[in-house]
């Protein structure tokens, strides 16, 4: 029996419907791809950044704080038992500029690839003392000796001599090849850095490309001999790290212990770390929301295939019971509907495996914002696309099962009936305990998430699973439900309410799936779009505090989850608190330091402010804060404090030149530098203690009179000198366009939750109509008018609607309230929970009104049936 070619037929007979179904497939596939392909991409990036720096290195030294130390007393460390190579390195951040356009070898300009976009600073300036029309580029300057490097740094020299050749000079550098096509140099072309000797040039005498895992992904890497990155950053004798690659046969608890022997005061050694513990603070939050959003698409493209499947087997009830008649087993019809949902799955996951890896991109654009990073696509792996086709396939199979189950059971005459029984078995009593019971799961999932009983990231599945509950409720409580509503506007819907009504719970499970449909899409777009608002209004109080000056001179922006900046030229400090009209001069250094077995960053600051408020508070007043600072106590970031438990009054250790200390806490507050992992302390206790030296920010406060005549003036210094200027408008807008860049991402997946809704709706209205053809044409004859059948299709939509909308509100509200409570655990900002009147009246007119367009088309096609024909279907 060719049971297969009527399944195409079938599937080809209803394109919109089948189009629906593959477009929820896409939708649920497209979003798993995306996100983890997104957060790969930000993970992969920073691992790749630490392993071109670390190489094959078992161990490293480095000195507390991440300061720079005298390398002479090291020498023994190459002779100790184990020791294979023990490599000096010295790593400096620095603007890379290129002027003009490279001419490759034929003669030809290279202009570089699209890419050179994507990594350039995005602060391009014309800039007198490195030349106009100059592109500049943040990249990390390695000072290594070569014929050590070699052995610890895997590498493929592409093009060009080694570093060691004596024909390069010492101001040769090799440049990660893939970063040099970028930026369209070659072989030969003509670099210059700032530095702390200001300008400096140098020459790619070779480049290479990374042979470990970085490949592909890293970038902006410049390697340069030691001598040559001392001599530019005025470190002369100075070492950031050693790292030592131990025997094959040496183990690296006995090496590192013998290295700890001949370590002086201040250098500790420990294995490399292999990944940022900053960049996982910063993307957890974002996640979080990705996989609520990720499971509830995955959810609604369960349901709307089990209603279009529901709709399908309706319909072709005559078609089963003459299949049934003429000896299909119900096995094969069981298959036959299974296998058309398979199909239209794979052709689904297919597609949303192509859209996902295309919607990463803009989760990887939002992501690099978010964490002032750049973030080349992660090399290509199978595995998200298996999870994802895994899960699409998953739910193909899950909703088509049912409807098919239920099919297969028919016997020939029930099949050969015209009215049907009825959609689901089970009682309204059983509807109710199905549902409370996975409502009270939920609930309980959720309260020991935030409680701390389990980990909190349940809290979403909590959610979801307590969403579902109230779906199951639907069949029980629908009936009331449409009666309350259509009572409620019986004042407009009168007779066509009443008839609207009738034909819902004529159908009560498909009924409540569209209804189900609109309520998910209506409570997860308002939770996420409330906490969306929640984010940014404390992010906006943050800076408001925590950003005060008028103008800002760096060299360029910091790396905001390792603390590097690019070094400034020494004495710029001094030049600036000479000028006429400025009032105060504070600066920031952004330092590595480890308190016990926790990365942090050290914020160094002067604080030499009377009256300026420095922080933006979650514990502690200002007054006794600033007092306790100025004391050489600490103030630390929300995600520090909620991570050691520590809070003001306590004491955190950390490792410092005069061994581990005790710093008092102060204070905590709310903080979204480095991810919140962050240590505040004053200038003058952090040199003594982590030997800080040097400037990544100067924060200017100019006296009113004179705020433009002090701008003028630090702009020219700032051309002269090659840096980076901001005025505090210039600054509040980057803020703000990486707020908007994170915040467009996610609202387009809310989006789709809305259109979901709208296709969902349109197919279960047109199913009514098809139902209700001869109804319709019976009730033309009697005199109803086309705008009496229009208003009666517009009412099953309304009816619809509103019982989805409204519970929807009122569950978006929970699940905002639930996320902010589960952020101060996740994330460590204790983000406040807040109410937008406008949004909850708002997002309930623009659902209904999405409800309204999308019945529209089926209740004008209900108006224009033929009569003639209506009165002859069956």
């Amino acid at each position: 029996m060719p049971l297969r070619r009527l399944s195409i037929r079938e599937i080809q007979s209803r394109p919109a419907r089948s189009l629906l179904t593959l477009f929820s497939i896409v939708i649920g596939v497209s979003a798993i791809v995306a996100t983890y392909l997104a957060s790969d991409s930000a993970t992969l990036a920073q691992m790749a950044m630490v392993r071109a720096v670390t190489g094959n290195a078992a161990l490293e030294i480095e000195a507390v704080g991440g300061a720079s130390f005298d390398g002479k007393p090291l020498e023994p460390v190459a002779k100790l038992p184990g020791v294979a190579v023990a490599s000096p390195l010295l790593r400096r951040y620095s603007n890379m500029t290129v002027v003009g356009k490279q001419i490759s070898q034929n003669g030809e300009p290279n202009e570089g690839a699209s890419q050179t976009e994507a990594i350039a600073e995005r602060d391009v300036e014309s800039t007198a003392g490195m030349d106009k029309a100059a592109t500049r580029y943040r990249v990390q300057l390695l000072g290594v000796i070569p014929d050590l490097d070699r052995k610890v740094r895997g590498y493929t020299l592409v093009e060009g001599k080694e570093l060691g050749d004596p024909a390069n000079g010492d101001d040769g550098v090799l440049m990660d090849a893939s970063f040099a096509k970028s930026t369209g140099l070659m072989l030969g072309s003509e670099v210059r850095f700032l530095t702390k000797s200001y300008v400096q040039s140098a020459k790619v005498v070779g480049l290479i490309k990374p042979s470990d895992a970085s490949a592909g992904i890293q970038s902006g890497l410049i390697v340069a001999k030691l001598r040559t990155v001392q001599r530019w950053s005025r470190s002369v004798g100075k070492l950031d790290a050693v790292q030592i690659v131990i025997d094959k046969s040496a183990k690296p608890d006995e090496v590192a212990a013998a290295v700890r022997n001949i370590l002086p005061p201040g250098l500790s050694v420990r294995k490399p770390t292999m990944r940022s513990q900053m960049a996982d603070e910063s993307t957890i939050a974002m996640q979080q929301g990705l996989r609520l959003a990720t499971g509830f698409a995955l959810l609604i493209s369960a349901f709307i295939i089990y209603n279009t499947f529901q709709m399908n087997v309706g319909e072709r009830r005559r078609q089963l019971g003459i299949l049934r008649s003429m000896g299909a087993t119900r096995k094969q019809l069981l298959w036959m509907i299974v296998r058309e949902g398979l199909w239209l799955g794979l052709i689904g996951t297919i597609l949303g495996c192509i859209v996902g890896h295309f919607g990463a991109a803009i989760l990887r654009s939002s992501t690099a914002r978010l964490l002032q990073i750049e973030i080349p696509p992660s090399p290509w792996s199978i595995a998200p696309y298996l999870i994802a086709s895994g899960c699409g396939l998953f739910v193909a199979l899950l909703g088509a099962f049912f409807p098919a189950l239920r099919a297969a059971r028919l016997s020939p005459s029930e099949a050969m009936r015209v009215v049907a029984t009825g959609e689901f078995g089970s009682s309204r009593a059983g509807w109710l305990c199905l549902g409370g019971t996975a409502m009270a799961i939920g609930f309980a999932i959720q309260f020991l998430s935030v409680s701390g009983a389990v980990n909190v990231r349940h809290a979403v599945a909590g959610v979801i699973l307590m969403k579902v509950g109230m779906v199951f409720l639907l069949p029980a409580l629908i009936g009331d439900l449409t009666r309350f509503v259509a009572w409620t506007l019986s004042f407009f819907l009168r007779t066509e309410g009443m008839l609207a009504r009738r034909q819902i719970l004529r159908h009560r499970g498909r009924s409540s799936l569209t209804i189900g449909i609109v309520f998910l899409a209506m409570g997860t777009g308002l939770g996420m779009a409330s906490t969306i608002l929640d984010n940014i209004r404390n992010v906006e109080g943050w800076y408001r505090r925590a950003i005060i000056g008028d103008f800002f001179v760096r060299a360029a922006m910091p790396d905001m989850n390792s603390g590097q900046s690019a070094d400034m030229p020494d004495g710029l400090t001094e030049k600036v608190m000479e000028m006429p009209g400025v009032e105060l001069v504070d600066t920031l250094r952004f330092v590595r330091a480890r308190s016990g077995e926790t990365s942090v960053v050290v914020v160094v600051r002067k604080f030499n402010s009377g009256t300026q408020d420095y922080f933006d508070l979650i514990e502690g007043t200002e007054p006794e804060v600033m007092l306790g600072v100025r004391r050489g106590e600490v103030v630390l970031g929300s995600v520090l404090s909620e991570r050691m438990n520590l809070h003001a009054g306590d004491s955190i250790p950390l490792e410092t030149n005069e061994g581990a200390t005790t710093l008092k806490v102060v204070g905590v507050t709310n903080e979204y530098i480095a991810g919140g992992l962050t240590l505040y302390l004053e200038a003058d206790y952090a040199k003594k203690l982590l030997n800080v030296e040097g400037t990544d920010v100067i924060v200017v406060k100019a006296k009113e009179a004179d705020l433009l005549s002090v701008e003028k003036k630090l702009r020219t210094l700032c051309e002269e000198s090659g840096m980076m200027f901001q005025s505090y408008v210039d600054l509040i807008t980057v803020i703000r366009d990486t707020l908007n860049g994170v915040v467009g991402g996610l609202w387009a997946v809310l989006a789709l939750g809305s259109v979901i809704a709208a296709f969902g709706l349109i197919n279960t209205l047109a199913m009514n109509i098809l139902e209700q053809t001869r109804e319709i044409g019976m009730l033309r004859v009697v005199a109803m008018t086309r705008w009496q059948i229009r208003k009666m299709i517009l009412a099953q939509a309304l009816l619809m609607g509103l019982i989805g909308i409204v519970p929807g509100v009122l569950t978006g509200v929970w699940i905002a309230y639930l996320i902010n409570l589960t952020t101060m655990p996740v994330t460590g900002h204790a983000i406040q929970f807040q109410i937008y009147p406008w949004l909850l009246i708002g997002a309930p007119l623009i659902e209904l009104l999405v409800v309204v367009i999308a019945a529209l088309v089926p209740a004008e096609r209900a108006a224009r049936l033929n009569l003639s024909s209506a009165l002859q279907y069956e």
